[in-house]
């Protein structure tokens, strides 16, 4: 079925349905058979942030201590793969970059300041393997764990005070994003689990929900490559450069380019964050129950 929430299906079933799904599709990208390890530990991380999305719908004031256990197993997790995906990130946000400049630049502009990310990331490769079996093993030990997830109820009520702290936590991230890199970070964290979590309730409404959870999900590609870029000037600045002109010359076009990104972000995120968390909350209930209504009314006439 995989990341929706199905009709007649409880809501606790649904949950631990689709954190299963997802514990799996990680473990298949951790075996020694995978041929690409960059896109396997980008599938791996991809997987950790849904199950924590799928774990901060389910969070209830009750079960705090369990889910937020939980979560860290993840985070963690996926922190053992972060060193090798920022490398990754930085040299793909380096080519983006230029490539967003190419009329501006020559061929071999900035080639320089490249190279020493391809090194890092050659000597990283040898570490892939024994970091994604680590993984493995965690994941391993998680899915049995998953049967004792503890959800509230099997109706919208299990999910209605997640989906509010979700959406409440936006406009603060959004208002606090601009200081510094880490708050940038925590935006962008929050804007992907919205995302994540509207995707889960795309089979109420799925053309409404579809449009939103794009345009949620183009807010988290300008603030992911806005984080990548600033990541990228952190670390050309503390590395000695062998030419300081080429470096100002790159540092500028990033500070730009990040001028550009934030600027769109913040339009969208201003649209997406317009209503009240109650408002937002509440329109999510009604689509629910609407759609169960004509579930209900559907089976009715079959019969």
């Amino acid at each position: 079925m995989g990341y929706l929430f199905k009709n007649h299906e409880p809501v606790s079933d649904g949950i631990k349905r689709i954190a299963l799904e997802q514990l799996d599709k990680a473990v298949e990208h951790t075996t020694p058979e995978v041929k690409n390890r960059d896109e396997a530990i980008h599938a791996v991380r991809v997987a950790f942030d849904k199950l924590r999305a799928l774990l901060r719908l389910a969070r209830a004031k009750h079960n705090d201590d369990i889910i937020t256990h939980e979560n860290a197993c993840y985070r963690d997790a996926g922190r053992r793969l972060s060193e090798m995906r920022d490398t990754t990130a930085m040299i793909a946000a380096f080519d983006t970059l230029t490539e967003h400049y190419a009329d501006q630049l020559a061929p071999d502009d900035f080639a320089t300041l490249r190279t020493p990310f391809i090194r890092i990331r050659r000597k990283q490769q040898s570490d892939q393997n024994e970091a994604l079996a680590d993984v493995a093993r965690m994941l391993k030990s998680a899915r049995p764990r998953v049967t004792d997830w503890p959800v509230d109820d099997d109706g919208f009520s299990a999910l209605r005070q997640g989906l509010t702290r979700s959406y409440k936590k936006g406009p603060t991230s959004m208002a606090q994003a601009k200081p510094s890199v880490g708050n940038l970070h925590e935006w962008r964290r929050r804007v992907k689990d919205l995302g994540y979590q509207v995707r889960l309730f795309k089979p109420i409404w799925p053309r409404m929900l579809e449009g939103l959870a794009d345009e949620i999900e183009r807010l988290a590609d300008y603030l992911s490559d806005d984080h990548d870029l600033a990541i990228l000037r952190q670390t050309l600045l503390q590395q000695p450069p062998e030419d300081r002109t080429q470096l100002e010359a790159l540092v500028a076009l990033i500070d730009q380019r990040r001028g550009e990104l934030e600027v769109e972000a913040t339009r969208l995120g201003e649209w997406i964050y317009v209503e009240k968390p109650n408002a937002f909350v509440r329109r999510f209930e009604v689509y629910w129950r609407a759609w169960c209504a004509e579930t209900k009314v559907d089976a009715i006439a079959v019969r």
